[in-house]
């Protein structure tokens, strides 16, 4: 069994009954393939719990020290406006620790599929915060998706046309001068 001292910490972040189910899941599996070489420590926030300031502040002092985050949430437009707020606050407090970000967004109810906003966000999060980034693209039922980790990673080496223009797109610099 791994040192205590080096557990892995992981902080999940879920919507609702139904993305939480998914994310306990996915942390049980995560759990049975790694238990005997390494040690995990969960903190499982609901997301509208990160409304409240005194939750937000010790959600996002666990997030900044986190190796792992987890974002499983329902397809959309974008993330509420109180967890965009609740991740630009501990983004900078994680300095230059290396981690992964896990973003399980979309249910096959939802009516939004494939790549959304919400990944195209917790995309440049994950860049900002030095962290990489694992998305899960739901397009099909859940009983017939493979959710494993090896199924994640093949996904996220995948670059699709959309994703390939964004992480191509042209800098543009703030600033214009020869001795920057």
């Amino acid at each position: 069994m791994a040192d205590p001292e080096e557990a892995l910490s992981a902080l999940v972040v879920y919507e609702d009954a139904i993305t939480r189910n998914r994310a306990m899941d996915i942390c049980d599996r995560l759990v049975r393939k790694f238990w005997s070489d390494m040690e995990f420590v969960f903190s499982w926030w609901r997301s509208d719990f990160l409304r409240d300031a005194q939750f937000a502040t010790e959600a996002a002092r666990v997030a900044a020290g986190s190796d792992l985050i987890f974002f499983s949430a329902h397809a959309g437009r974008e993330l509420p406006s109180y967890v965009e707020t609740w991740i630009e606050t501990w983004l900078p407090e994680r300095g230059k620790r290396n981690g992964v970000l896990v973003a399980m967004i979309g249910t096959v109810d939802d009516q939004i599929k494939g790549l959304t906003p919400i990944h195209v966000y917790l995309r440049e999060v994950a860049q900002r915060a030095n962290m990489d980034y694992l998305p899960q693209v739901v397009d099909a039922p859940l009983n017939q998706l493979n959710a494993s980790i090896e199924t994640i990673t093949r996904r996220a080496e995948k670059v699709t046309s959309l994703l390939d223009g964004i992480l191509h797109r042209p800098v543009i610099p703030t600033r214009w001068g020869i001795n920057e």
